[in-house]
This record gives C-alpha cells, sequence and structure tokens, in this order.
C-alpha cells in the first residue's frame, strides 16, 4: 500500500537492528490486502518476520473511512474490503506461520477482540481464542463495532 520499500528491505535493516542491539517492533494491519486475499497476505508477511527479531509484534484491523483513498478504491471497484470474519482468519493464519520468540497482541481501538501473548508459547490459546471468535461471534456483530467506531 505505497509503503516505499519491499520485504528484502525489512530484512536488511532489521539484521541491521539486530547487528547494533537496538530492539524494534513490527506493526501488522490486518484487512489491507483486500477481500479473497488476507491469508496471502499473512503468510507472505510471516515468511518476512521469521527472518527478523521484533520484540513485539502489534496488530490492528483495518477500518476504512469515506474520506481515505482506500475508499475511493472501493467506489471505483478496484479494491474489496475484507470482512472482519476474513480479518480474523488472515490474523489467525498469521499466527500459525510465525516462529520466532515475540509478544504478539491486537492493540487499538480498531480491534473488536483482543489477544495478546508470547510466541511461540501462547501460540495455540491465541489461535483457539480466534477460532472461537469466528464461530460464536456473528459477522453483523464484528462489523456493527468496526461501524460506529468514533476514531482509532
Amino acid at each position: 500500500m505505497n509503503k516505499g520499500y519491499k520485504p528484502e528491505e525489512i530484512i536488511t535493516q532489521s539484521h541491521r537492528l539486530d547487528t547494533a542491539k537496538i530492539k524494534y517492533n513490527f506493526f501488522y494491519l490486518a484487512g489491507i490486502s483486500g477481500s479473497g486475499r488476507g491469508r496471502i497476505g499473512a503468510l507472505e508477511t510471516a515468511k518476512v518476520f521469521n527472518q527478523t527479531s521484533p520484540q513485539i509484534i502489534g496488530s490492528s484491523m483495518l477500518t476504512v473511512y469515506p474520506e481515505s483513498e482506500l475508499y475511493a478504491e472501493i467506489q471505483a471497484s478496484n479494491w474489496s474490503e475484507e470482512t472482519e470474519i476474513e480479518k480474523l482468519d488472515e490474523l489467525k493464519t498469521l499466527i500459525e506461520n510465525l516462529e520466532i520468540p515475540a509478544y504478539f497482541a491486537t492493540l487499538g481501538a480498531s480491534n473488536a477482540i483482543f489477544v495478546q501473548g508470547q510466541l511461540p508459547k501462547d501460540k495455540t490459546a491465541i489461535i483457539k481464542h480466534l477460532e472461537k471468535v469466528c464461530k460464536t461471534q456473528s459477522e453483523s456483530e464484528l462489523r456493527h463495532y468496526r461501524t460506529h467506531l468514533q476514531h482509532l
């Protein structure tokens, strides 16, 4: 999404930080890949993250506002937003494929549900919680939360 750098650069710069013994954190935005592409985005992200050593991986869920460029892309039929369940499944896919030790947490108001834990120790519990939410909460309940966010 116009980040201005490629995965290889993330890995190279992270290794430089590791060499200098500088701690760093990563941020993951669930939903940015768009409908039908979240799992692919999560798998590609896990490949990159697994080659680095972040202390914390924080995640938020994409919220599209009418004044955003992404909203214009939706209106032009160039991009489709993931459902809330797709976003949670994307997050689950990311966590399933992370092989590095890091603290993981959903951070910020854009998350309808909160998960946190130390990977890999809490990986199974986080995944089970996400699976439970996907089975017990409806898309409309989760979407209601998103559409009624006052601010991020």
